[in-house]
Parts: C-alpha cells; sequence; structure tokens
C-alpha cells in the first residue's frame, strides 16, 4: 500500500468521524484535501466495500436528522440529497420510508409553530405571505402550506385579539 493510500485513508476515516458522507461527497472532500485521484479511487471503494461509505444508510441517518432538527418536505429533501450526489431513486426509496414523517400538515405546523413569534406585531398580510415563503422554501406543498398557514394565521390572531 502507498504512502498516498494511505494518507488518503487516514483523511477519509477522519472525515467520517465527524459526520456521514455520500460517497459522492467523500470522494470531493478528499480532492480537496489535497489526495490523488489514483489513491481516492482506491480508497473510497474499499470504505464501501467495508460499509463505513453507503449511500442508503447516509441517507437514511440524514434524513433522520433533518426531520428531527429541520423539518421539510419532500421536494427539498430530494433536490437536497441529489446535491449530495444520492441517485434520485434511491433518494425516493429511503423517503418512502419517511413517508409519514415528510411534508404532513403537524410537520409543517410544528415549523411555522417554531417561528410563531416572528409574526406577532406585523402586518396579517405580510404574515401570511412570509409563513408562505417558508413552507414553499422548505418544499411543503401548496395544499399543505395553504393549510397550514390558515391554522397558524387563526391561532396568531386568537393570540392577539384583545
Amino acid at each position: 500500500m502507498s504512502e498516498e493510500v494511505i494518507k488518503t485513508r487516514r483523511i477519509a476515516l477522519e472525515l467520517l468521524a465527524v459526520r456521514d458522507r455520500s460517497v459522492r461527497e467523500m470522494g470531493e472532500r478528499l480532492v480537496r484535501r489535497g489526495c490523488e485521484q489514483d489513491a481516492i479511487d482506491t480508497v473510497v471503494p474499499d470504505l464501501c466495500d467495508k460499509g463505513l461509505l453507503d449511500d442508503s444508510t447516509f441517507v437514511r441517518r440524514w434524513v433522520s436528522s433533518r426531520l428531527e432538527n429541520r423539518p421539510e418536505g419532500r421536494i427539498k429533501l430530494i433536490q437536497d440529497l441529489c446535491k449530495r450526489g444520492i441517485d434520485r431513486s434511491l433518494a425516493e426509496q429511503v423517503l418512502a420510508e419517511f413517508e409519514d414523517d415528510i411534508g404532513t400538515d403537524d410537520v409543517a405546523d410544528r415549523v411555522l409553530a417554531r417561528v410563531a413569534h416572528r409574526y406577532t406585531g406585523i402586518e396579517h398580510d405580510a404574515a401570511r405571505r412570509r409563513m408562505y415563503g417558508l413552507l414553499a422554501r422548505r418544499g411543503f406543498d401548496p395544499d399543505t402550506t395553504r393549510a397550514a398557514v390558515e391554522r397558524a394565521m387563526n391561532a396568531l390572531a386568537e393570540t392577539t385579539a384583545p
């Protein structure tokens, strides 16, 4: 085993110790860290064979963390996963496992409840536009967004009523 492969493997393991990565992310990070392409082409498949680098495991962990910390809709999750080098069909397959937790009315309500304080004291049309924008950017479908914004506006009106 060459010095360059040993160095590349060490860097890859350090990167994995920080957080999970997709196969493409790992390759890109190793290039940025100055590793030679031949060493990367040796190390990455070896890490995959040993189960240390696996796109489907990465997607499951990433989606689980994202849903807990920053809930989003299906559209946004798929876009973000594709940016990380995940095949769209794999992303959709794994997201199907989380179907009950992605982009639902309850999730949209939780997103708006977390930021409800931002909308007190501003004009209702402006608050409504901002809520729509927030949920749209997070990838919620229009019907879910509309219903969640209406519920949030009703709750806001109840809390600010004299």
